[in-house]
């Protein structure tokens, strides 16, 4: 899905952006996005659809059919004025001019009438032959099809809330993408290769083809709905580029990011990111300690699902809910362990303080974070008694 020249019409959207809206190339002050009413977001879509008016088949032809419902209106109102008829008279004229059938006229027609009539078959003619040209495009290349998918795309996405944005498709970015859709996470992937492109086709993957540096591709994928965005663009460049659109975009937005090197860790963090990834030094610290201590690394593999000899062994995050009936008890008196068998490796109180080994005493708050570790089962109990 191709957004070029989308961003010649944001301007007349109902939040008002200037002109340069979408150039994340050079700085300049914007107002604030208006994402609020239901109007605004239908309006914005409507720009999302195509990137211009005319530039689809399927535009072309309403724009065809337009200009022939004029023609008839035209006509019927030509033959009235000029010839004096009544409207069904007129209105039979127009009809069998346009249609070029040849029927005898309904009534003599004047001088005037007659190079009406011809201006009238001229223009009929015309349009019909554009409008059957750009239905056999249509046809022949599919880009109905293409439009209908595209508009498909963007209601499924309009559809999204809280979701995840996934920027660049390459070796890390269908790694992440594989686990996203193993804990069933929504997300869209936001890719500008074509190549990369044909393969999130193939996998039937959510995603919008454009650049992930301009504001309109991340308003298209939902960023003022989303929870996070990975920014996982091959240089350190384009990363900043495009941490700097989103969290002007979404301020309270998680943004995670890759980078190559201490120098751009440095920058991404100044741009807005609020974790960053580098993925060699810790691909180099995994094998190295697979070397070294072999027994963890095997453990670590477990708990992350990458192996299935842990007899299902998982490590999770779970959040404590306002409404949880365990609320002001100590660990030791919601006898957790003994009631699920997970055990409670760390404990994140609600002002983001980590305990790691947390103490019997240690009271459970509300919106406070347990990371703990056991079977598929026993989380699946603790969250039942959490909630």
């Amino acid at each position: 899905m191709n957004f070029q020249g989308l961003l010649l019409h944001y301007r007349e959207l109902d939040c008002k952006q200037p002109a340069n809206f979408g150039r994340s190339t050079k700085p300049y002050v914007r107002g604030k996005l208006d994402f609020s009413t239901t109007k605004n977001t239908v309006k914005q879509l409507r720009y999302v659809h195509a990137a211009s008016d005319f530039d689809t088949p399927l535009r072309k032809l309403y724009f065809s059919l337009a200009i022939i419902v004029a023609l008839i209106l035209m006509g019927t109102c030509g033959y009235i004025v000029i010839e004096g008829w009544g409207p069904l008279d007129a209105l039979y004229m127009t009809f069998i001019t346009l249609s070029t059938v040849g029927f005898r006229e309904v009534h003599d027609l004047s001088p005037y009438g007659r190079i009406f009539t011809i201006t009238l078959i001229a223009s009929g003619v015309s349009m019909a032959a554009y409008s059957l040209s750009v239905l056999t495009r249509a046809v022949i290349e599919g880009e109905i099809g293409q439009i209908r998918e595209l508009r498909k795309t963007m209601k499924a996405i309009q559809s999204l809330n809280n979701h995840i944005i996934v920027c660049g498709y390459g070796g890390l970015g269908q790694s992440v993408v594989r686990e996203l859709q193993k804990a069933k996470q929504d997300f869209v992937v936001v890719e500008k290769d074509l190549f990369e492109v044909e393969k999130l086709k193939q996998d039937s993957i959510l995603h919008i083809h454009g650049d992930a540096s301009e504001d309109a591709v991340l308003f298209a994928a939902g960023i003022n709905r989303a929870k996070s965005l990975l920014s996982l663009l091959s240089t350190d460049a384009d990363n900043v580029y495009t941490i700097l659109c989103a969290r002007e975009l979404n301020t309270n937005l998680l943004i995670v990011a890759r980078s190559e090197d201490e120098t751009g860790e440095t920058r991404l963090k100044r741009a807005g990111a609020n974790r960053i990834l580098a993925p060699y030094r810790v691909a180099g610290s995994r094998i190295a300690q697979s070397l070294t201590r072999p027994h963890v690394s095997d453990f670590l593999d477990i708990t992350a699902g990458r192996e299935t000899t842990g007899g299902g062994l998982v490590i999770e995050e779970i959040q404590v809910p306002d409404n949880c009936p365990l609320v002001g008890q100590t660990l030791q008196q919601s006898n957790l362990r003994t009631r699920t068998g997970a055990i409670i490796a760390a404990y994140i109180s609600a002002s983001g303080d980590m305990h790691f080994n947390p103490e019997a005493n240690t009271a459970i708050e509300a919106g406070a974070t347990m990371i703990v570790l056991g079977s598929k089962e026993a989380l699946q109990k603790l969250s039942e008694i959490l909630s």
